[in-house]
């Protein structure tokens, strides 16, 4: 317990002077995985579980891009969550996201047959707009957020969702692509 204690007290330091912005409180799991730290702000009171992976991707196949991605107070991220951004995510406060949640602003090309022939790996990134994810939210086990989207402050995403579109505030989303299937009260 204590060598496991060192370990997360060293870790911490480590991100610590390489993150953008690091709030206090942070709690965490190990292993993490930050890629390009100094583009991701954690705000106060968050936690991230064991294999969550967040990465600010600057450059990809020869090409430039200015990421960021804003995780705002009060944000827990169970456990092997992926966010990633070749331009913007933010994540409001007090949300909370379940296991195997992912949120991406970016996919491997444009999707057209011109591309079809190239492998997915070599293809340019691509964003179709940045993902904004309101407070208060909660993306249940499995959600899956694509490039474009905004949730709405209070929404709930049921698990397995994937959110191709945006979501009003304060409904419950469920489904592929997500529905609103209710308003809260």
């Amino acid at each position: 317990m204590l060598i496991k204690t060192i370990i997360k007290k060293c870790y911490l330091m480590m991100y610590r002077n390489k993150l953008k912005q690091l709030g206090k409180n942070f709690e965490f799991n190990f292993p993490i995985c930050f890629r390009n730290p100094q583009y991701i702000s954690i705000g106060n009171d968050c936690y991230l579980g064991t294999n969550c992976r967040i990465e600010a991707w600057d450059q990809y196949n020869d090409l430039d891009y200015r990421p960021e991605i804003v995780i705002g107070n009060s944000v827990k991220i169970n456990s092997t969550c992926h966010i990633g951004a070749i331009n913007k995510v933010i994540i409001g406060d007090n949300c909370l996201l379940g296991s195997y949640v992912m949120i991406i602003d970016h996919a491997h090309g444009k999707s057209n047959l011109q591309e079809a022939y190239i492998h997915p790996s070599k293809r340019d990134l691509y964003s179709k707009g940045c993902v904004k994810i309101g407070s208060f939210c909660w993306l249940c086990e499995n959600v899956v957020v694509l490039p474009g989207v905004t949730i709405g402050k209070g929404t709930i995403v049921g698990a397995n969702a994937v959110v191709t579109e945006d979501l009003p505030e304060y409904c419950v989303a469920v489904g592929n692509p997500a529905k609103v299937v209710k308003y809260l009260k």
